[in-house]
Formats: structure tokens, sequence, C-alpha cells
């Protein structure tokens, strides 16, 4: 798939199959953040692969608005240096190439906000001064998904050289 399909099909996804994912895909999920652009390229993230089941379990319990973490085949926490001033803008973009790295093979995922953020960073050892952005839960969805969004025309939302001056009707 390339990187324009995985754009405009990837949905969230939230129910998971329980086919496992091998660990090599893991790691290019990964390694998808870990090539995301930052801020003078401070690449101010940390990433922590979690695919035990049991600690998947724990984690999608202190997740209240992401219980679903606990039926994913693994999940990765993304935490960043709050000293960085460009922190939330820079994990943001890992975050967005990792779901859809993970889109482009197969994966389903889905961004968790609500997450008991102080118990989470304990159980997983992190260090005090990182912030827990988020948990991505990652797996094959359970039934086969179309990836057709529901989006607002371009030409509401988009103009050309100013506000409200709008796009020509054929590009191009």
């Amino acid at each position: 798939m390339d990187t324009f399909e995985a754009i405009l099909t990837r949905l969230e996804v939230r129910e998971f199959s329980q086919e496992p994912v091998p660990f090599e895909q893991q790691v290019k999920v990964l390694e998808a953040g870990r090539a995301s652009s930052s801020a003078y390229n401070r690449q101010p993230w940390t990433f922590i692969l979690i695919n035990d089941k049991k600690l998947l379990k724990k984690v999608g319990d202190l997740a209240t608005t992401g219980p679903y973490i606990s039926n994913s085949q693994f999940a990765i926490a993304v935490y960043v240096d709050q000293k960085n001033p460009f922190h939330i803008i820079d994990g943001t973009r890992a975050v967005q190439n990792m779901m859809l790295a993970g889109w482009s093979i197969g994966l389903g995922s889905c961004w968790v906000g609500g997450i008991e953020r102080e118990r989470v960073s304990h159980i997983l050892g992190a260090p005090e001064e990182l912030y827990l952005l988020t948990i991505i839960p990652f797996g094959k969805p359970s039934k086969k998904i179309k990836g057709k969004k529901n989006r607002k025309p371009l030409n509401q939302l988009a103009f050309l050289n100013g506000y409200g001056n709008p796009l020509p009707e054929k590009l191009g």
C-alpha cells in the first residue's frame, strides 16, 4: 500500500483478531516512529513495546477510553520529554507514522487518550520526568474494514492564497 492510500483509508480499529503479529512487524512499526521528523532533530520520544498478554491486560484495565488494549496483539506506550518545548507535536508525529506504517502492513490501531498515566508508568518502570502521551494498541482487525472515510469536501476547508478564496474547480 502506498503512503497516500494508507492516509486515505486508515480508520480507527478497536477490535482485534487474535492472530499473532510477527515480532519483525512490531519492530517495523517502532522503526516508523523512530524515523519521524522532530524539531531540531531532538527526537524527544521513548517507546515501550508491550507484547506480553498479562501486561497488555494490566495496561488495558488502566485505560479509561481504551480497555481494548487488553485484546490487542501488542501496544506501544509513547513517552515524551516535557523539557522539550515541542514534545507534544513531535510525539504526535511519531504516533501518526507508527499508525500509518501499521495500517500499510494490515494492522489496525487507535490513539488512546484516557489513561491512568502515573499507574501505567509505574507498571512499565518509566522515569517520572517522561510524560506518557498515549498508548497505541495494534493488531489485525477482527473484521474486514473497507477504509471509507466520511470527510468534508476539500472546498469547504481549503482556500487558495487567502481565506475564502475557492480552489479552482478543476485542478491541474
